[in-house]
């Protein structure tokens, strides 16, 4: 496992994120609690920083090749 090439768990994770704010988005207090509304920036954060790390990971890892 090569970590300044590996993109995977960093696209999993923001994957995760995205889908994890879209319920909080979409569903509101109602379905995903007052815990998850509170941590809605810190998962919108994680979820923009992860996609941004894999994107640039698998595009260093497509130009090198």
């Amino acid at each position: 496992m090569n970590l300044e090439q590996d993109y995977r768990p960093f696209l999993i994770f923001g994957s995760i994120c995205t889908v994890s704010a879209a319920a909080i988005t979409l569903g509101g207090i109602d379905f995903v609690g007052v815990w998850m509304d509170a941590l809605y920036p810190i998962i919108i954060l994680f979820a923009v920083a992860s996609l941004s790390i894999s994107w640039i990971r698998w595009k260093k890892m497509n130009e090198e090749s």
